[in-house]
């Protein structure tokens, strides 16, 4: 079975980096969203949280990747050029959305 505590400590490793990545974007209005999110992966990964507790953080999460208008629109440029620092965000995004969709899955 697998250990949501190990999966919370994933989804919380993987949104503190994406957090540093945005930070380099003082404009970026994702940062908020992200470090909340984060907070709640660390505050359940302290305790024995219940399915439906992982699956709202889940949600939380996932629910800003998709539709006009949302964090795959974003885009870290300035003045045409990429934001130093912003280099390996499509990566790090991606491993945010794979591990918190990871919360979802329970094994039989």
């Amino acid at each position: 079975m697998t250990d949501r505590r190990t999966q919370l400590a994933k989804l919380a490793a993987n949104l503190a980096e994406l957090v540093e990545i945005l930070r380099h974007d003082p404009r970026c209005q994702w940062t908020r969203h992200f470090e909340a999110c984060l907070a709640g992966a660390r505050s359940l990964a302290l305790g024995a949280p219940s399915q439906n507790e992982v699956n709202e953080l889940s949600r939380s999460v996932m629910h800003v990747f998709g539709g006009m208008g949302s964090f795959n629109d974003y885009a870290p440029w300035h003045n045409g050029c990429t934001i130093p620092g912003m280099e390996t965000l499509a990566e790090a995004s991606g491993n945010v959305y794979q591990s918190a969709l990871a919360l979802r899955v329970v094994e039989a």
